[in-house]
């Protein structure tokens, strides 16, 4: 998911389950043409595609899929096998801006890059396997790193869910420190100078709480630097960046 957030792709929406039907509830670029979009469930692209129709049309084809639509009929039954466990799926968009020109000719974004994109990533639901476990982190002469100085600080149990998966909920006490819903969130894990990109989700968890998608980055950390059931220390450096450590002091908590 890292690399998607870093060429532009921004969260655009969720899928939903209404009556019997997915629904796809969109919050921007519903009416942009010529659009990449992904799939992606706890962090994990699952799905690539582009259109050249408005975002809201393309997402109502796999809201009701036609008999002999053979994509959209495996992803309805894919996304709605995750929404029925419970899981978070969210869409992701990349609007062709008009401004890339070969000559006179323009040259549309989404056609360009989907094939590398599939190629490179290789999403689970375009035939590929699930996205590598190791992402790399944006070159350093491209982001300055964040302010060391916290505003504030929570810490949170490394839930299976969360080591398996790369995601954390935050807490009633701790929500309103973290941004908006679908905002990019820098990610500083342990002493890196380089952050992990992960998106605020505050639609997953029923009480509003935000719920931080790491992705493969997170979990990569995770599974490196601490254990199921550890106590993860996170200092709010702003609403949008934090940094998280394993707190030696708490160890995990297992049963024996």
């Amino acid at each position: 998911m890292n690399r998607l957030l870093e060429i532009g792709f921004q969260k655009a929406g969720e899928w939903v389950i209404e009556g019997d039907k997915l629904k796809a509830v969109l919050t921007r670029h519903a009416t942009q043409t010529n659009v990449l979009y992904a799939f992606v469930c706890d962090g994990e692209v699952k799905y690539i595609g582009k259109t050249v129709s408005p975002l809201a049309s393309r997402m109502a084809g796999y809201r009701t899929p036609g008999r002999t639509q053979t994509t959209n009929i495996r992803n309805n039954e894919r996304i709605n096998a995750l929404l029925a466990q419970n899981a978070a799926v969210e869409i992701f968009a990349l609007p062709d801006n008009g401004l890339l020109h070969y000559g006179q000719f323009h040259i549309n974004l989404a056609a360009g890059l989907e094939d590398d994109l599939i190629r490179v990533i290789n999403p689970e639901w375009n035939g590929g396997r699930t996205e590598p476990l190791s992402e790399a982190a944006p070159p350093a002469n491209l982001q300055e790193p964040v302010s060391q100085d916290s505003v504030a600080s929570f810490t949170f149990t490394l839930q299976p869910t969360y080591f398996r998966s790369g995601f954390f909920n935050v807490g009633v006490a701790a929500e309103g420190l973290l941004g908006s819903d679908g905002e990019v969130i820098e990610l500083f894990v342990g002493d890196a100078a380089q952050p992990i990109l992960g998106t605020i989700n505050r639609r997953a968890n029923t009480n509003g709480t935000p719920r931080v998608m790491g992705g493969t980055g997170l979990r990569d950390w995770f599974h490196a630097a601490a254990s199921v059931m550890d106590l993860i220390a996170v200092e709010v450096m702003s609403p949008t960046a934090i940094r998280l450590q394993v707190d030696s002091t708490h160890p995990s908590q297992l049963p024996e």
